[in-house]
């Protein structure tokens, strides 16, 4: 045990005189969920947004009562000029309303608009609510007159109970930001995990410190502890982090709102442990299998791509197979996901993702000590 203690001692006060790697472990910490919160704030400021929804009318004069109607909603004619870049929402209205609506027959009015759009998506779902609100009226006006109950014609109506929770509602746009919490762990440790493998090696301090009485399984246990440091720091400001920065998110505005107490940081912390181990070992396994330093920077930042494929495939594609529940990764992520909605944790399938998430880390700093043994790792040829 003094060999891994001395090791680790030694790695990670090296890694702590590198300033990078201590900024690069904070920065992704700070700057991923504080971009996520940043967008979430402006999508609900968006979304909630109660100020009038300005169009422009062509044929207004056809059909007062139906801009009367828009204006009763918050739909307004547009006074000023657009702007060169915005592409106008414009609502045509044909010189045949009064006749086909005294006819009872069909009209048709144009919403022409840049559906594409994401800032006049709501705008104009707002004038296309409007104009069928208006059009059911009518209808209904329609089948009285000709003395029949406008309710012959919905013979089933659906009375909705919505039964999810606010937490339940909040895991849907919450799923991304727990996605960063579990990059983190493979961030955070990166630049310490390329230093004190491939750096090591272009230093040729690598030959050094294996010529030492030490096996070189405790060589390569000292230094996965000592990324691991790192890893585990990155984990912990996402985890203080996050609940600081969303505190300021109106998520109430949209009926939703998340709970981190210190029980569920607490739990997501220990479930990064495992995670943590695995990401660095995996990533040394990588460096020393590199040439150079440039050659493993060029293969981690490609095997990074595996874990975010991983997280934002399961959270988008919405996979609801119970496997994984015990996968490694996965296994975390659908743990955070249960404790973000309140539900119940599946400890079982929890612990045998964490089981085999320690299992895969242990059996990768077995192959990385195997490795040092053979020149051709050690010179990097």
């Amino acid at each position: 045990m003094s060999a891994y203690k001395t090791i680790w001692k030694k790695e990670f006060k090296d890694a702590l005189r590198d300033k990078r790697s201590v900024l690069a472990a904070m920065s992704y910490a700070f700057f991923g969920p504080m971009l996520m919160a940043v967008a979430f704030f402006f999508l609900i400021s968006q979304l909630t947004d109660p100020s009038d929804v300005e169009i422009s009318i062509e044929g207004k004069d056809y059909a007062p009562e139906l801009v009367e109607h828009l204006r009763e909603n918050g739909i307004v004619e547009r006074e000023s000029e657009w702007p060169a870049e915005v592409t106008p929402i414009e609502l045509t209205i044909p010189k045949n309303w009064a006749d086909s609506i005294a006819s009872a027959t069909p009209v048709t009015v144009i919403l022409s608009a840049d559906w594409s759009a994401q800032k006049q998506q709501t705008d104009v779902k707002r004038v296309e609510q409007a104009l069928q609100a208006y059009s059911a009226q009518i209808a209904n006006y329609r089948l009285i007159l000709r003395g029949i109950d406008p309710r012959v014609v919905q013979p089933v109506q659906i009375a909705k109970q919505d039964m999810a929770t606010r937490g339940s509602k909040a895991a849907i746009i919450m799923g991304s930001v727990l996605v960063f919490i579990l990059l983190s762990v493979f961030w955070s440790g990166m630049n310490v995990a390329i230093d004190i493998s491939a750096g090591e090696r272009e230093r040729n301090s690598l030959e050094f410190l294996l010529s030492q009485p030490v096996s070189s399984q405790a060589i390569v246990i000292g230094k996965v502890l000592a990324a691991s440091c790192f890893a585990l720091f990155g984990a912990v400001l996402s985890l203080v982090l996050i609940p600081v920065i969303f505190s300021f998110v109106p998520l109430h505005q949209i009926g939703m709102s998340v709970d981190f107490n210190p029980l569920m940081l607490l739990t997501m912390f220990l479930a990064l442990v495992p995670l943590a181990l695995l990401a660095t070992s995996l990533q040394l396994f990588v460096s020393f299998r590199a040439k150079n330093f440039k050659e493993a920077q060029t293969y981690i930042s490609f095997l990074l791509i595996i874990p975010m494929a991983a997280s934002f495939g399961v959270e988008f594609a919405r996979l609801k197979t119970p496997l994984l529940y015990y996968l490694p990764l996965t296994g975390q992520h659908q743990t955070f996901l249960s404790l973000i909605r309140g539900e119940a944790v599946n400890w079982f399938g929890t612990g045998i993702s964490a089981l085999l998430t320690l299992v895969s880390a242990v059996l990768l700093t077995y192959l990385i000590g195997r490795m040092l043994k053979s020149e051709k790792t050690v010179f990097g040829l």
